[in-house]
């Protein structure tokens, strides 16, 4: 009997009791559904006239033709497979693979045509066999075999021509792989491959699938061989690639090269120019991560002092400087170590935590997500597994931390989907980075049965871009599409300007930071370009920020920000001025505030004031002035004066408080007499009352 060649990935929910379902069916009528095709010395495979004819060559001593096919282990399944022997040996074997990642991790049940059987798997290249004997169930050399495979609860059971032959525990699948495996000298014809099980939900981020479609970046961006991990700067203007630059493309041992592009005012990008050296050497070089502000990369791998490679495991760090970029220094990470050849990794906006897809010995499969945590040395704690709702029995890798610190895209070979490495997003819960809402799979606009990876979002969260083999110019391709809101991560807050020197309003290059306003708990940090001052900062709802600039020799007029309430997705532009410490310069001190009518300080005001003590501190000479300074109000000066005089008192308090000597600093009140602003409307009179410090002696 022939059956008609169509693919299922069905969306009802999976009932324990469900009855199976035909999964995946192919009778090779055509090869739509990409079967490996082959005529040299490894073997021969052919597709046509309803048979898939596969042989293996003297090359190998077996082959295994096969495809992903996405299998719920959770559930019971059958795979029924009819084959024929044609050509060859009677003693050599034949037969079906399934659950597979490669040879080296593989679950087989082979026949031959002299009536031997074996069920058997490889695990990390050691063969274990489960069982093998003889049948007369089976067909000679000629004659069809229809193998069956039948997971029943903890059992699996293997058939020929539906003669139960053996029974096994089931074994956990390796992979989502699954074929046809022949040894050397062996032509066998497959008529059919019947997958059944009950039905998969596809866990979709919404119901109805986006009405945008990704569109291939074209010639400027991609080339006729690979691009791979497509990094976004958050503002969305620069986009960075790892593009395979070998002109004899062969898929293995390939040395990739930093790309970037950066957007014209009309939206259209740049042609991709080469970053150079010391980012790009005679290795893989590829970018991870870039800061809001531009300034700082992520690069994997790990650098010599020359910037020569040094390894492939572990990442590193390059800043932006007034020459280009610097020399990469390795990121350490307590007890890191890799057991697979590839990685990926992307910390989160403000670096505090580094999530990297690796496999290590606690894993529950082959690359799992793990997740790391800055400590106060600059370096990360050891990894710790992030669990069983992201985690899988296979891989699960190219991590990336959208900029609201919460969402996150990966890919999984397991999740259920179309088939391939799918593209999944899953929201955190907690802030143990191990609790996760189930993941959901971004859908046939975003995923293929091909393969579907590398996705990230601009802080805008217009625009995702991906790598994706299907639609390609070349091998991968870089991909992007237009979001839908509900497809978006949460809204944050972009800040960029420039760092000033207040009094020559000349440009800084120097480190920022940014504290949550009510704790005083640093929320991250920034870097101002070195020649242009310029920086930007991402900024998740939910939070009141302080922002503010360091460098010896300034003391930095504080910006505040208040982000309690979530919004959108918005720009503001705010400079940071940074006033140089010189005697006879008056300061602001303008985020340090009073309760109304009273002169207790608010908790905002102690990171200002613990700055200006530590800065004190670091100049033991140093003796300032306080000044007190309130709104002006007809007919309340004298109260205001002592509302002024009260306040400059409590400064003084809070100084002296933090180990600054009384004698060091001076008072002075001026109540509503020096106004900067109009006291005749509430944000004039809202400026009015500061508090500065006059620099008496440095």
């Amino acid at each position: 009997m022939k059956y008609s060649i169509w693919i299922v990935f069905l969306f009802a929910s999976a009932l324990a009791s469900a009855q199976s379902r035909i999964h995946y069916i192919d009778n090779f009528e055509n090869n739509n559904n990409g079967w490996t095709l082959m005529n040299d010395d490894g073997g021969t495979a052919k597709i046509g006239g309803g048979t898939y004819t596969i042989s293996c060559g003297s090359k190998f001593i077996s082959y295994r033709f096969w495809k992903p096919i996405v299998i719920d282990a959770n559930n019971d399944f059958s795979i029924e497979v009819r084959m024929k022997h044609i050509e060859g040996p009677n003693d050599k074997m034949f037969g079906v693979t399934w659950g597979t990642d490669d040879w080296k991790n593989s679950h087989s049940f082979n026949i031959s045509s002299s009536g031997k059987y074996k069920i058997w798997r490889y695990h990390n290249e050691k063969e274990i066999v489960s069982g093998q004997g003889v049948s007369k169930a089976i067909s000679g050399r000629g004659g069809a075999n229809v193998f069956k495979i039948a997971k029943d609860g903890a059992n699996v059971n293997f058939y020929i021509n539906g003669n139960l032959v053996f029974t096994d525990s089931f074994r956990a699948f390796y992979g989502t792989n699954t074929g046809f495996m022949v040894e050397s000298g062996v032509k066998v014809e497959v008529d059919y491959i019947i997958v059944k099980h009950p039905e998969i939900k596809i866990n979709l981020v919404t119901e109805e699938i986006s009405k945008y479609s990704k569109e291939n970046m074209g010639e400027g961006i991609n080339g006729k061989y690979s691009e791979i991990a497509p990094v976004i700067a958050p503002d969305g203007k620069t986009l960075y690639i790892a593009r395979n630059v070998k002109t004899d493309y062969t898929g293995y041992n390939s040395d990739y090269e930093i790309m970037y592009s950066t957007q014209k005012p009309d939206g259209s990008w740049t042609p991709m120019k080469n970053i150079g050296a010391p980012l790009n050497n005679a290795k893989d070089n590829v970018v991870i991560a870039v800061t809001p502000d531009n300034n700082t990369l992520l690069l994997e791998g790990l650098y010599n002092a020359d910037g020569s490679h040094k390894s492939d495991q572990g990442i590193s760090v390059s800043h932006r400087t007034e020459t280009g970029w610097s020399v990469p220094k390795q990121v350490v990470i307590d007890d890191y170590y890799n057991r697979d050849v590839y990685e990926s990794f992307c910390p989160t906006t403000d670096r505090k935590v580094l999530v990297m897809s690796v496999e290590r010995d606690e894993g529950f499969g082959e690359k799992d997500m793990y997740v790391s945590f800055l400590k106060e040395d600059g370096t990360y704690s050891k990894p710790k597994n992030m669990g069983p709702v992201i985690n899988s029995f296979d891989n699960e890798g190219t991590p990336y931390i959208a900029p609201d610190g919460v969402t996150m895209y990966f890919y999984s070979y397991t999740q259920p989907g179309f088939g391939s490495a799918d593209i999944f997003v899953s929201k955190r819960l907690d802030d143990t980075w191990t609790n996760w809402s189930t993941p959901k799979n971004l859908g046939t606009k975003i995923n293929t049965n091909d393969w579907d990876v590398y996705y990230a979002v601009s802080a805008k969260g217009d625009y995702a871009y991906l790598s994706s083999t299907r639609g390609s110019v070349g091998n991968e391709d870089i991909f992007r599409i237009k979001l839908l809101d509900a497809e978006k991560p949460e809204p944050v807050v972009l800040i960029e300007g420039k760092v000033l020197d207040k009094k020559t309003n000349k440009p800084i290059g120097t480190n920022i930071k940014y504290e949550n306003a009510t704790t005083g708990k640093t929320e991250g940090y920034a870097r101002a370009n070195p020649t242009t001052g310029e920086y930007k900062i991402i900024l998740p709802y939910g939070v009141k920020y302080q922002i503010f600039a360091e460098k010896e020799e300034y003391f930095a007029l504080t910006e505040e920000l208040d982000l309690i309430k979530v919004l959108e997705y918005k720009e503001v532009k705010k400079n940071l001025l940074m006033a140089p410490i010189e005697k006879e310069e008056t300061i602001l001190l303008q985020n340090v505030h009073f309760y109304a009518t009273k002169a207790l300080l608010t908790l905002e005001s102690h990171g200002e004031l613990n700055r200006l003590a530590e800065t004190m501190k670091s100049h033991p000479t140093m003796v300032i002035e306080i000044h007190g300074h309130t709104e002006s109000t007809p007919g309340f000066e004298d109260q205001l004066m002592k509302l002024s005089e009260r306040r400059t008192e409590s400064v003084k308090a809070y100084l002296e408080n933090k180990g600054i000597a009384p004698e060091r600093i001076k008072g002075k009140a001026f109540g509503g007499t020096k106004p900067v602003a109009d006291n005749t409307t509430d944000e004039g009179r809202q400026k009015n009352r500061r508090v500065e410090f006059l620099i008496l002696s440095k």
